[in-house]
């Protein structure tokens, strides 16, 4: 075959390879293996009754990354997402969500992001944010990097990339390594308190079946310990929704000081849950005493009510002070832990809360 011939081929190949995303198939060797996620391969001290449940949510996160990294088809992740149960979609959003930098030959675009991402899925939104934080913490950047990487996000949920940012650290660096989560203190303002927020989330997973000991590797988080409360609370209810019991009794078994933190990241959980799948909250809580459903109900629409107040008013640090009033608000009305509403006051229905539209964005490649 002709020198030119020859060329041509390999021009046109490498165009086709590239125009199909063929290419991308290169990414498989950073894909997360099955076998690596699993309760016993991670030394997780999980229940036995929820170890199933626990390696699923596990299996769905790195099935998220891996049909987004190595699949030359930009809609595989949400192929393999929307083929999940409810339970488990959050999950492979979130992995999803980290595989996106990636896919992008590691070069992130902070508008792309939101665009292709997070306006394509929503409700899943709070997962896409933990998602990109998460990878930068696999990804080793420093505070400073992550700050400018989360510089053009959404004001309010870019603290949620801080959250995912301090999850790696203690899911992955803290059992081997309890030095690790010195390097989030190198983060600045409530930034710092998001990401042990997100500590918290992964001492749960670590220690859900200890209560004694989750409640002694938080203490040692000395000022921060009620963030990682806060996320235990979240993580706890996020988990297991249908089985709110299960968050209710932990949260009674742990220090009256870190009630409110956890009283809010209760509510933060179950607010993701909502926006995720409304419809399959109201399942999951359709087993829960009416006086905790009617607990729930109020509390997601007044997070939704000071989300807004928050936006409108234009506040510096306005995750803060979301979270803040939403702590406030939750200890003057909601028994502890959404045990019921203070007072007896009635709580809404599903139709009287905030209404969630759902985004549409271009199906384009992620």
């Amino acid at each position: 075959m002709p020198y030119v011939v020859l060329m041509a081929v390999i021009v046109v190949a490498g165009m086709i390879v590239l125009i199909t995303g063929w290419w991308r198939l290169a990414l498989a060797i950073f894909r997360i293996p099955a076998r690596s996620m699993t309760v016993d391969k991670l030394g997780l001290r999980v229940p036995a009754e929820h170890v199933e449940r626990v390696n699923s949510i596990l299996a769905s996160f790195a099935g998220g990354f891996n049909a987004t990294i190595a699949s030359p088809s930009a809609v595989a992740w949400e192929r393999y997402c929307d083929g999940l149960p409810a339970l488990l979609r959050p999950f492979a959003q979130e992995g999803a969500a980290m595989g996106y930098t990636p896919r992008r030959l590691f070069l992130f675009d902070g508008p792309d992001f939101e665009r292709r991402v997070v306006e394509r899925h929503p409700g899943f939104r709070y997962l896409h944010h933990v998602g990109l934080g998460f990878w930068a913490g696999l990804r080793r950047y420093n505070p400073s990097q992550l700050s400018r990487l989360v510089a053009d996000l959404d004001p309010l949920y870019r603290y949620l990339c801080y959250d995912g940012y301090g999850f790696k650290h203690a899911f992955f660096d803290y059992p081997k390594d309890a030095t690790s989560l010195r390097r989030l203190d190198a983060l600045e303002g409530y930034a710092r308190h998001a990401a042990y927020q997100g500590v918290g989330r992964a001492m749960f997973f670590y220690y859900m079946g200890d209560p004694p000991l989750l409640k002694e590797h938080i203490r040692k988080l000395g000022t921060h310990a009620p963030d990682a409360a806060g996320g235990v609370g979240l993580a706890s209810v996020f988990i297991f929704p249908d089985r709110l019991q299960i968050a209710q009794e932990l949260a009674a078994r742990l220090p009256a000081d870190w009630h409110a933190d956890i009283h809010v990241g209760m509510c933060f959980g179950l607010k993701a849950r909502s926006i995720n799948d409304p419809g399959q909250l109201e399942c999951d809580l359709s087993g829960a005493p009416a006086e905790v459903q009617a607990a729930v109900r109020t509390a997601i629409a007044e997070c939704d009510r000071i989300e807004a107040q928050v936006r409108a008013e234009g506040v510096e640090d306005g995750y803060r002070c979301w979270r803040a009033r939403v702590a406030a608000w939750m200890t003057g009305h909601v028994q502890y832990p959404l045990a019921g509403l203070i007072g007896g006051e009635p709580g809404p229905g599903p139709e009287s809360q905030t209404a969630l539209h759902a985004g549409v964005g271009d199906h384009g490649e992620l």
